[in-house]
């Protein structure tokens, strides 16, 4: 899947993703997010995550999240610097 916001393109990642847990990534300038979209809900459901390492774990905030995509792409237009 490749989603686009206006500032984003998101992709799969197709090693953390199956049919149930699909995790999109990117960058944006020197920051990686990802949205995870669970399928396993009905209706699905979305969250946004800012990602960074510390040595070699892997640590994440989540930013955002919400059962509508557009909400997502709708905060990540207005709030992502």
């Amino acid at each position: 899947m490749i989603l686009t916001t206006d500032k984003m393109v998101f992709v799969t990642n197709q090693d953390n993703s199956d049919e149930y847990i699909e995790n999109l990534i990117t960058e944006y300038g020197t920051n990686q997010y990802r949205i995870k979209i669970d399928r396993t809900l009905s209706p699905p459901y979305y969250q946004l995550f800012h990602e960074w390492k510390e040595g070699k774990r892997q640590l994440n905030n989540c930013l955002f999240a919400s059962s509508k995509l557009e909400k997502i792409v709708n905060y990540i237009n207005q709030n992502i610097q």
